[in-house]
């Protein structure tokens, strides 16, 4: 018998998904973070600036290519000629884009102002019908929330992607060698997709049923281009007002707050969009649902997000050497930036379930309008990474602000309801950073920086169990026996 809506647990189904995704995208993430490493060592600067750009592009294709029909095969009903028509529309228009970026590549090449760059975008271009190939069995799945089988076809995307990439760079492929590793770790999740999805598409094409998931793609994929852009506009002005060696610190400066916290925010939030999307038929089921999910949520990301700010020297010596100390303050603006983000990255699950993604493309407008001509202003004007990484801080609170206002009101769902979610989270938070920056500021005058480190860390998670269970302890056994049931059904 199939779970209906009604008996959904959000808490079980979002813990049982995130764990296995999670899994599998921190390590494509840490499979990035070694590659990059192993690259800086093995490349000069000016390739090392060239694998920045092509990085920058490889985002770019990944966020847009599927024009957001998946999305539509997960929200509309179960229907098998609507899922191979879907089948079928991403290999058509994986085609257009590939002989769109391959036209269009001497002119991404030109803001690059690297010639360069036009053979890497072009050869990039592949990644579009590789990923088409897959596209409609990981939707498949996700529809039926089958997130541990989903697991692998990822798993194995991220370590072949970065194997192959740290390969070919002790080869000798140099900045191609990024490139390479991205293209064999897509074909591999494709090919992986279709021998843990029983479901093949038929060869059948139904005009109506295209039009339904174009109309739906089309509100969605808009939202999403602007996300993409929001993602990457910084990378593209540091890397073309600052070059290619500032672009590396922010590079490095960005990474660990995205995969530490937002990361999981993304995570959550993949997972559970086919869960609303069985839950909007259920009256009053959404609000309750997006009101944990913010709680569990923020009760994660934000003591993650504000130790970091406070953890951020140590940190960067520690893994890092001092060599990249100008990393610090960039570090500490991104890590709140992530953090206001974490918090409301649940929004857009529940806008793509009820059907109103356009709400993401008038907020990511909105939100694109304020953000360019602060980071314009300070790459072009301060030509510093410290202003481009407080910059993204500042337009994220006023995103966060305007986001779950929005929500709230969609979901009816009182913002004072939303606010209480978050003030376990907010004040257990601010108790374990004061208590770590001071215990930081005496004790680092006679400790080596991994021991700093090493120290806070054990402190500051302990500070904030010990404040969360004097200010609400029934949060603490409550997140506990979800995760200990849910994993234990696993």
């Amino acid at each position: 018998m199939s779970e209906t809506p009604q008996k959904i647990d959000i808490s079980k189904k979002a813990i049982q998904g995130t764990a296995w995704r999670y899994i599998a995208m921190f390590t494509g993430k840490l499979m990035v973070f070694i590659s990059t490493v192993v690259l800086a060592r093995l490349l000069t600067k000016d390739d090392f600036g060239l694998v920045g750009y092509a990085v920058t592009v490889i985002t770019f294709i990944e966020g847009i290519s599927d024009l957001g029909i998946t999305a539509a095969i997960i929200y509309y009903p179960d229907d098998k000629t609507r899922i191979s028509t879907g089948f079928w529309l991403n290999q058509i228009t994986a085609a257009l884009f590939f002989a769109v970026v391959w036209l269009l590549a001497p002119s991404i090449a030109d803001y690059f102002r690297d010639e360069r760059a036009i053979n890497v975008i072009r050869v990039l271009a592949l990644t579009f019908p590789f990923l088409a190939l897959g596209y409609t069995h990981e939707s498949v799945l996700m529809k039926k929330l089958s997130f541990k089988q989903s697991f692998i076809p990822s798993f194995l995307k991220s370590v072949t992607k970065g194997l192959a990439s740290i390969t070919f760079a002790f080869i000798g492929f140099g900045a191609w060698s990024l490139i390479w590793g991205q293209l064999v770790g897509v074909l591999i999740s494709s090919i992986a997709y279709w021998i843990v999805t029983p479901w093949r598409p038929s060869f059948t094409f139904d005009l109506i049923k295209a039009y339904e998931l174009i109309k739906y793609g089309a509100n969605f994929i808009t939202g999403e281009l602007l996300a993409t852009v929001l993602i990457n506009l910084d990378y593209l002005l540091v890397g073309r007002y600052l070059g290619a060696e500032q672009l590396g610190v922010y590079t490095l400066a960005f990474r660990m707050p995205d995969l530490l916290i937002l990361e999981f925010a993304r995570t959550l939030t993949n997972v559970l969009f086919p869960i609303y999307s069985q839950m909007r038929e259920s009256t009053g089921n959404m609000s309750r649902a997006f009101f944990l999910a913010t709680r569990y949520i923020s009760l994660i990301t934000i003591p993650m997000g504000v130790g970091l700010v406070v953890i951020s020297k140590p940190f960067i010596i520690t893994f890092f050497t001092e060599k990249w100390l100008d990393a610090v303050p960039v570090v500490q603006g991104i890590a709140i930036y992530a953090t206001l983000l974490s918090i409301v990255h649940n929004t857009s699950s529940v806008y793509w379930a009820e059907g109103r993604p356009q709400i993401m493309t008038w907020l990511g407008i909105i939100r694109l309008s304020i953000l360019f001509p602060v980071l314009y202003w300070a790459t072009t004007s301060a030509q510093s990474i410290v202003a481009v990484g407080w910059g993204q801080a500042s337009v994220a609170f006023i995103s966060a602000i305007l986001n779950l206002t929005i929500a709230s009101r969609l979901i009816k769902l009182p913002l004072v309801e939303i606010v209480k979610a978050l003030r376990p989270s907010l004040l257990s938070g601010a108790i374990m950073a004061l208590f770590v920056f001071i215990e930081m500021k005496i004790i680092e005058m006679f400790m080596p920086a991994w021991l700093v480190l090493l120290t806070c860390v054990l402190t500051g998670g302990c500070i904030y169990i010990i404040s969360l269970w004097f200010l609400q302890r029934d949060i603490i056994t409550s997140a506990t026996e979800k995760i200990l049931s849910s994993l234990g059904r696993a």
